[in-house]
């Protein structure tokens, strides 16, 4: 999904070049245990602190940054767009997948932090392409 396309990308980057992978499900790793421990009530702490990581990233002139989250409608990305061109970036959205029932049956079977298939499939009723 989301975070493979996110390591194809970095792995197509010409030797030299820097890059950091923004992602709000990092912000759920225990520094403890490094395990996955989300928790729905801290989902504001952790999109902040997101682009908080973004905002550092390109204040650095990093070369590539990514944003590896699931954003379904255009004020989830947006801020990060409103970064990218405050900073100079290019700004190239891809969408990862599509939305038909086989399709999400089949990320509900494969997604690494155990989301349900009706929450998949309410996030793709929520997309918003521009």
């Amino acid at each position: 999904g989301k975070s493979t396309k996110a390591r194809e990308l970095v792995g197509l980057l010409e030797e030299g070049l820097s890059f950091h992978v923004c992602s709000a499900d990092d912000f759920f790793i225990s520094a403890r245990t490094g395990e996955y421990e989300f928790d729905s009530k801290k989902l504001g702490q952790a999109h902040a602190w997101c682009k908080g990581s973004c905002y550092a990233a390109m204040s650095l002139g990093t070369d590539l940054v990514l944003i590896d989250n699931t954003s379904c409608q255009k004020w989830e990305y947006q801020p990060y767009i409103d970064m990218a061109y405050a900073f100079k970036y290019k700004v190239e959205e891809i969408i990862v997948g599509s939305f038909d029932d086989d399709s999400l049956l089949k990320y509900a079977e494969r997604n690494t932090h155990g989301v349900p298939l009706g929450a998949i499939q309410r996030m793709a009723t929520r997309f918003e392409q521009e």
